[in-house]
């Protein structure tokens, strides 16, 4: 038994304790809980990018960890907004629910011409692919950053399958009970026609223990250059570095604004 097959297991145990400690105990909020970081002083910005967390912490990470300052020092036109989606969200089977009702529809409303969303770890993996699932048509585009897509016994039957296309053992459900394959699932309906899909841009960590091969198996179904890998691991530095590189991705499809422009965060709401 290898060391990194260790680490995988002790994550996946943790992962399970945390959901039967937390995730079924704690009711979700409703309306989700949301820090909103506008970016003009008047007015709104023309894009919404919507910032989904990982497994641990809270929304707050966002901004401690620097990841607002990089966005705006490079003077992005998006207003951003973090969600506390915790798991509770998951296990409640209410998170694209509430994305939809709480986030997403009022941003439509208010007229933002498009919408982002960056997912980190469960976020990615978890949270915005399984709201792609059901609402693909309300997103522009999607950011990964390594993306959780499941227990690397199912990676590894869809790679014995030989990959993706030609894997067979798909699900229809559209609950969780199964979400890992719920995901590969739809991750294999988007391989079929990407065009009917918004872009997804993939980034993880060369020694990444925690998401393994979900990554690379996702970036088989991809563009080349919609996918890189930086060296590191599956830590908050790691992710740091994964968004830099999308940002700056993201700063040559539209304009910076003024840097008069850029405001101080409102409070949550």
């Amino acid at each position: 038994m290898t060391f990194p097959f260790i680490r995988h297991l002790l994550y996946c145990t943790l992962f399970v304790c945390y959901l039967l400690v937390t995730g079924c105990a704690v009711t979700p909020k409703i309306p989700l809980d949301t820090l909103s970081y506008p970016a003009e002083v008047t007015g709104r910005a023309d894009n919404l990018l919507v910032l989904l967390r990982g497994l641990g912490g809270s929304n707050t990470i966002f901004e401690k960890e620097g990841v607002i300052d990089k966005i705006r020092r490079r003077r992005l036109p998006f207003d951003i907004v973090a969600p506390d989606t915790n798991y509770s969200y998951y296990t409640n089977h209410v998170l694209g629910k509430r994305l939809q009702t709480d986030i997403i529809d009022p941003a439509r409303r208010k007229g933002y011409r498009h919408i982002w969303i960056a997912g980190f770890s469960m976020g990615g993996g978890l949270g915005t692919l399984i709201y792609l699932h059901s609402h693909h048509r309300d997103i522009d585009d999607v950011l990964l950053i390594s993306p959780y897509l499941g227990l690397n016994s199912l990676i590894q039957e869809i790679k014995d399958a030989g990959g993706v296309a030609s894997w067979q053992q798909v699900t229809k459900a559209t609950d969780l009970s199964d979400w890992s394959r719920l995901v590969w699932s739809w991750i294999k309906e988007y391989s079929k026609a990407p065009k009917n899909y918004p872009p997804i841009y993939l980034g993880y960590g060369s020694e990444d223990w925690v998401v393994k091969d979900g990554p690379s198996l996702l970036a088989t179904v991809l563009p080349k250059d919609r996918v890189f890998i930086v060296p590191g691991n599956h830590d908050i530095s790691t992710f740091k570095v994964i968004f830099s590189r999308q940002l700056d991705m993201l700063q040559l499809k539209f304009p910076a604004t003024p840097a008069a422009a850029v405001k101080k965060k409102l409070p949550p709401h």
